[in-house]
């Protein structure tokens, strides 16, 4: 057996990925297992992995474990190893592929009943523990409530008598169980957002001709591409800082496997707003709203929201809308669901670890618990600033 593959019991086997030529080949079996995850599948394709990979790996080693039994693949662990400082010492951090672009990380596996996922999970980290030891922690951040994601990793790292620390990432509001159709989606709407967007369109008409137009197809999509970057560079949000054109190439994934929904709202010919939208299996995902901000008073998001959620459930009959990562207030009242992402450190039984566990988990907790203690150190913090 090679040096990248660790046995971890009767049967089982860990294989470990790091070069990219190599992650290249497990197109099929990784899509073999991302089928299994339905409405996860956009998220967990080899597709996003690589598309991620492509603009965001960078420096950072590439470090994916996979379980075997005998032949067959159950469970993929899609992981970077990331060095960086922190708490001030170098620490060797391993985690979940995926950043900010992310509306969740998972792994992926073949058989998704809870018991044979807590196995292979305590597999992979008697891999990480026994056998490949090179990291001080490894945190999994964007994990699910649903479907028990999170209790799942969180029972295997309790089996395995592991020490860790658990948060929160980040809120996720959503609608779920949509049995409706013919615009009711609008019509049960807040009153207040009804009659804006009523209002708003009253109000454009009068001034020249909107038009709602949904992309779906690959004609032309770098054009409007184009164009939805050019609504972004005149909407309220700073010019990413990351990925500048990952969109771009999700796009091209996506319409290929027809889970696209590009929405645009034009006024006199010209993009007021865009939406990107991703529809599958039951599921329409809102990854990125811009307009432009000389039209704010119009609430061309609104209406463009309302010509899109009409969209997917009318014609693609979703189930569930899910507005993915922020607490934004505005996303309650076309979601008014919410449930949380939220995340695990594991720390390594190594120096480095018990030390950030210590102060994870002992130190800080007694600090902010002690008055004069909590003082003490803002005045130390501001000593060294």
């Amino acid at each position: 057996m090679s040096s990248n593959n660790y046995l971890v019991g009767d049967r089982y086997f860990i294989r470990k990925v790091t070069e990219l030529s190599e992650f290249e080949k497990l197109r099929g079996e990784w899509d073999n297992l991302a089928n299994k995850h339905g409405a996860f599948m956009p998220f967990l394709c080899f597709d996003w992995f690589k598309i991620w990979l492509d603009h965001f790996l960078k420096d950072d080693q590439l470090l994916v474990f996979l379980l075997y039994r005998g032949n067959e693949l159950v469970t993929i662990a899609p992981c970077r190893m990331k060095e960086e400082r922190s708490n001030g010492i170098n620490v060797r951090r391993i985690d979940l592929i995926g950043n900010v672009y992310s509306p969740f990380r998972y792994l992926l596996f073949s058989e998704l009943n809870e018991d044979d996922r807590i196995r292979s999970v305590c597999f992979i980290f008697e891999s990480l523990f026994k056998s490949y030891k090179k990291w001080d922690i490894c945190e999994l951040a964007g994990i699910p409530e649903e479907k028990n994601c999170f209790d799942v990793l969180e029972i295997a790292i309790k089996q395995r008598n592991l020490k860790y620390t658990d948060f929160v990432c980040y809120a996720d509001w959503y609608l779920d169980e949509i049995e409706f159709a013919d615009d009711e989606y609008v019509n049960r709407l807040p009153e207040k957002i009804r009659k804006d967007i009523s209002y708003c369109k009253r109000r454009l008409q009068k001034m020249g001709k909107y038009e709602f137009r949904l992309i779906r197809s690959d004609d032309e999509i770098d054009r409007y591409m184009d164009l939805y970057y050019g609504v972004y560079a005149n909407s309220w949000q700073e010019k990413e800082g990351v990925g500048p054109t990952f969109h771009r190439d999700l796009a091209k994934m996506a319409v290929k496997r027809d889970w696209l929904r590009l929405g645009f709202l034009f006024f006199n010919g010209c993009p007021i707003a865009s939406q990107f939208w991703i529809s599958c299996s039951g599921t329409a995902y809102i990854l990125k709203t811009v307009y432009d901000q000389d039209y704010k008073k119009y609430s061309p998001g609104k209406i463009l929201t309302s010509e899109m959620a009409n969209f997917v459930v009318d014609i693609d009959r979703v189930k569930s809308v899910d507005y993915v990562q922020g607490d934004e207030a505005y996303k309650q009242d076309w979601t008014p669901k919410r449930r949380e992402r939220k995340g695990l450190v594991v720390f390594n039984n190594n120096i480095k670890g018990k030390y950030l566990e210590l102060l994870t988990n002992k130190v800080r907790p007694t600090v902010n618990r002690n008055a004069y203690l909590r003082k003490a150190k803002e005045i130390i913090r501001s000593c060294i600033q």
